[in-house]
């Protein structure tokens, strides 16, 4: 009896708990999505052709020089694998073409090709040239490549020049040619569209630019369509560039030929001087243009004095992506959210050495990897060549 009384106790109760729940709506947790998965890097097992392009007929001879010597001394880390590298090397009194090999313990250059010393190197067509002899002697399943000289990004050279000797820059002329410029051999210089063209014929994983300013969007939107991935400073690089006695051993070990673990090295070797490194994911750079077409509409009046400079001249011009946009929005999560995928590593030193200015070093309290440009009313030649380049087209029109 007992038992069935318990019984009937217990079937009143769950009675009661439904009749009292039947309308609420069930608490259920919601199904969280899963974290992505991330992928540990393979060692590399696919051939890979490496170029290092380095033009010193600039000024920068002597540094070059002692970055081959460190290219050489590499050679002797390197990891087993179907690899090659090719050294391109314009010095003044020669311009030739090696590759690397080992030969009785010793890493040496076999000469691949010599020039004429009186070739223009920043032409276009001798580039693509270059670059196409490469690839024919050593075909590949991925290139990879290094490219060494002056640079400035998104900036007219001759505009450039201007600036950097405080001549007639706010003019109020707009530049007659040469729409933005990479590597200098001589008194000339290469633009970025024939850079652009020069690379067109090889599509490389990767490229590592060891020059100056070459980590501004402008520049690197119209590169986006050259590579998968490129290592780039949006401030000044020193003379000694990169770390290239332990760099060049890296770019073989594995299939993502450890670009983010390279770019950490670069910051520990500059830890104590001067230096700022990204990572750009190139096939995010559309969509980073979309987001910031978005937000331009509501950026207005931005003092630019507040917005972080990565060069020292009396007019910017290479300012902190991500600064200017939240100083001129009060809405930049989307952004964010697109730059935070496209610049998959960024360091940066608190203080850099410049040459642009009248002071020695600027201190850099923040950078998110990317440069860009702030039209400014005294500077309207500058303003119309940065009207030119295509990221201006995309985010303004």
């Amino acid at each position: 009896m007992k038992s069935l009384k318990t019984l009937l106790f217990a079937l009143i109760a769950i009675a009661f708990t439904v009749a009292c729940t039947k309308d609420e709506p069930q608490q259920t947790t919601p199904p969280q999505p899963e974290p992505p998965i991330q992928e540990e890097p393979q060692p590399l097992t696919e051939s890979h052709t490496l170029t290092i392009f380095m033009q010193g007929n600039n000024g920068l001879a002597e540094f070059m020089d002692s970055n081959l010597q460190r290219i050489l001394a590499s050679y002797y880390d390197m990891p087993e694998g179907d690899f090659r590298i090719f050294i391109f090397y314009d010095r003044g009194n020669y311009t030739r073409l090696t590759e690397l090999y080992m030969n009785d313990g010793m890493a040496k250059q076999r000469l691949v090709e010599e020039y004429e010393t009186s070739v223009s190197t920043v032409d276009k067509d001798f580039v693509r040239s270059v670059l196409a002899k490469v690839k024919s002697e050593a075909p590949a399943d991925s290139y990879g490549l290094i490219l060494s000289s002056h640079g400035g990004g998104w900036v007219p050279s001759l505009l450039y020049d201007e600036y950097l000797f405080e001549s007639d820059s706010r003019s109020g002329n707009a530049p007659q040619a040469q729409p933005l410029f990479y590597a200098q051999d001589d008194y000339d210089c290469m633009e970025i569209p024939d850079l652009v063209d020069a690379l067109s014929d090889t599509y490389y994983n990767y490229i590592i630019f060891d020059a100056c300013f070459m980590a501004n969007i402008e520049a690197l939107y119209d590169l986006r369509n050259s590579a998968d991935y490129i290592v780039a400073s949006a401030a000044e690089v020193l003379g000694a560039g990169f770390p290239y006695e332990t760099m060049i051993p890296m770019l073989f070990e594995y299939d993502d030929h450890s670009l983010k673990t390279i770019c950490k090295s670069y910051m520990e070797y500059y830890a104590d001087s001067s230096g700022t490194v990204a990572l750009i994911d190139c096939k995010q750079l559309d969509t980073l243009a979309e987001a910031m077409h978005a937000v331009m509409a509501e950026i207005t009046n931005v003092n630019v004095n507040e917005v972080q400079a990565y060069d020292a001249f009396e007019y910017h011009l290479y300012f902190d992506l991500l600064h200017y946009v939240e100083l001129g929005t009060e809405n930049s999560t989307a952004f964010e959210k697109a730059l935070n995928e496209a610049v998959l590593y960024s360091g940066h030193t608190s203080t850099i050495l410049t040459s642009t200015g009248d002071v020695d070093s600027f201190e850099l309290k923040r950078s998110c990897g990317l440069s860009c440009y702030i039209p400014q009313a005294e500077c309207p030649a500058t303003e119309a060549a940065w009207r030119e380049t295509a990221w201006a087209k995309v985010i303004t029109e």
